[in-house]
């Protein structure tokens, strides 16, 4: 399953490569989706690249789903890279076996930037039947993290969406 999907920043690109890239192993600072994210040490780590990978936590148990995310390809002058996306701690019933993000980014005049996102979610064989519905929700889910990155580049701050799963988090606790 592939989405593509372009959106326009009115930000640097180097501003936003900067959110995207060297500040990767802090997506919960911008994320909503993201209550918890740190660096890890996958092996190779490219020239330019913070880290060679990030672990992002998916909900506040400790013990819960994880996206381990390494850096396949990194590209600093070009402003890309691929990173493919790992799922731990799910269910069986999970339908994801992992991802492939290819992002990149261009400036299309001064303080504003192309980003081109593009995902390949490699389904397990069961997920095919609710192709539909995944599509759907997933599509939904990367255009929320397209905004929130959005949000953050242009205002120096997170999303409302974000301030929200934070505040809630903080009333649980």
């Amino acid at each position: 399953m592939k989405i593509e999907i372009k959106k326009t920043i009115n930000s640097s690109a180097a501003q936003v490569w900067k959110i995207f890239a060297h500040d990767f192993d802090d997506a919960y600072i911008w994320m909503s989706s993201i209550p918890n994210s740190h660096g890890k040490d996958f092996g190779k780590k490219f020239p330019g690249a913070h880290s060679s990978g990030r672990v992002c936590e998916l909900n506040s148990d400790p013990k819960g789903i994880k996206a381990e995310e390494l850096f396949l390809a990194y590209d600093e002058e070009n402003k890309s890279c691929t990173i493919k996306i790992e799922f731990a701690n799910t269910s069986v019933f999970f339908p994801i076996q992992y991802n492939v993000l290819n992002f990149s980014l261009r400036e299309i005049a001064e303080h504003k930037t192309e980003v081109n996102w593009i995902v390949d979610s490699h389904l397990k064989p069961f997920a095919h039947l609710l192709y539909p519905i995944i599509r759907l929700g997933f599509g939904f889910f990367v255009q929320q993290i397209l905004e929130e990155l959005k949000y953050f580049a242009e205002n120096g701050k997170p999303h409302p969406r974000k301030t929200k799963a934070v505040e809630k988090l903080s009333n649980v606790a």
